[in-house]
C-alpha cells in the first residue's frame, strides 16, 4: 500500500490533481483499480497537506444483479460515504442501440452520468482508477484501431460541466494493484458486461504482456515515454529548412 501511496503521491505532485478544499467524487465500478483507489485516496487524505474531501458513486448499469452491500460495508469501514445509482445504460447499449462494438457508447454514458452524479453531491471532481496498463493500452488501441497517437490525461477539465477528471493511479502498475487488492481482502465484484474479456483493451493488454517477454521493462519504458513530454520526437516536432530559417 506505501507504494501506491506513493504513486499517487507523484502523480498528484507532477500535475496537481488535487486542490485545496476540492470535493472529489471517485467514480466506482467494483473492480479491484477503483476500491483501491477508495482505500488511497482516504489514507491521502489524512497525510496530504491539502484539504480535500471524498465521496463515492457506482453505477448500476442494469445488467446483472450485483450484490454491493459488502461495498456499501467497505465504505463504511473506511469512512467514504457510498451510494449506487439505478440506470438503464446496458439497456441503451444491448437493447435499444444493440451496438456491435458496444464499449464506446457504454462508456460515454457512464462518464455522463458520473459526472452528473458528482455535481448532484456537490463535487468538483471526478477521480478514475486507472493505472499504468490502462494508459499504455489507452495508447496502444488508439495507434492501432484509431491510426493516432493518444491516451487519456493524469488531468481533464471538462468545460461543460466545469467537472475536472483525474487519474491518481496513472503510475500504479496494475500487478500492484492486484497484490494489494488481494492482500487487502478488497470485496471486489466479478464483471458482470457480456462483452468482458473480450475486447479491444483485452487485446492490447495481451500485447504489452507479449512485449514484455521479449523487453522485460517494456512496459516501464513506454510509461516514461509517455512521461517525457521534453524528449518527443514526433513529425510535429520536424525540423525544416523553413522553421529552422525562423528560429535564426
Amino acid at each position: 500500500m506505501k507504494r501506491v501511496l506513493g504513486a499517487i503521491r507523484r502523480a498528484d505532485e507532477k500535475y496537481h490533481l488535487i486542490e485545496e478544499d476540492d470535493k472529489i467524487c471517485i467514480g466506482v465500478s467494483g473492480g479491484k483499480d477503483s476500491l483501491l483507489l477508495m482505500r488511497a485516496l482516504k489514507l491521502y487524505q489524512r497525510f496530504s497537506k491539502t484539504k480535500f474531501d471524498v465521496c463515492a458513486v457506482m453505477l448500476d448499469l442494469g445488467l446483472k444483479y450485483q450484490n454491493t452491500k459488502p461495498i456499501y460495508d467497505y465504505a463504511e469501514q473506511i469512512g467514504i460515504p457510498f451510494e449506487v445509482i439505478p440506470t438503464e445504460i446496458g439497456k441503451v447499449v444491448f437493447e435499444y442501440r444493440a451496438e456491435r462494438s458496444p464499449c464506446a457508447l457504454c462508456a460515454k454514458l457512464r462518464r455522463g452520468a458520473l459526472n452528473t452524479a458528482a455535481l448532484a453531491r456537490g463535487c468538483n471532481k471526478v477521480a478514475l482508477g486507472h493505472n499504468r496498463e490502462d494508459v499504455l493500452e489507452t495508447l496502444l488501441m488508439s495507434m492501432l484501431y484509431e491510426g493516432r497517437m493518444n491516451t487519456f490525461a493524469p488531468l481533464t477539465y471538462l468545460t461543460r460541466t466545469g467537472i475536472t477528471v483525474i487519474r491518481p493511479m496513472i503510475f500504479v502498475p496494475e500487478k500492484h494493484c492486484l497484490s494489494v487488492a488481494k492482500q487487502l481482502e478488497l470485496p471486489v465484484l466479478p464483471a458482470n458486461c457480456e462483452v468482458a474479456g473480450s475486447t479491444k483493451r483485452e487485446e492490447a493488454k495481451n500485447l504489452i504482456q507479449y512485449l514484455c517477454k521479449i523487453v522485460p521493462d517494456a512496459d516501464v519504458k513506454m510509461m516514461h515515454a509517455i512521461v517525457n513530454t521534453e524528449k518527443y520526437g514526433l513529425w510535429d516536432r520536424m525540423r525544416t529548412k523553413e522553421t529552422q530559417e525562423l528560429e535564426e
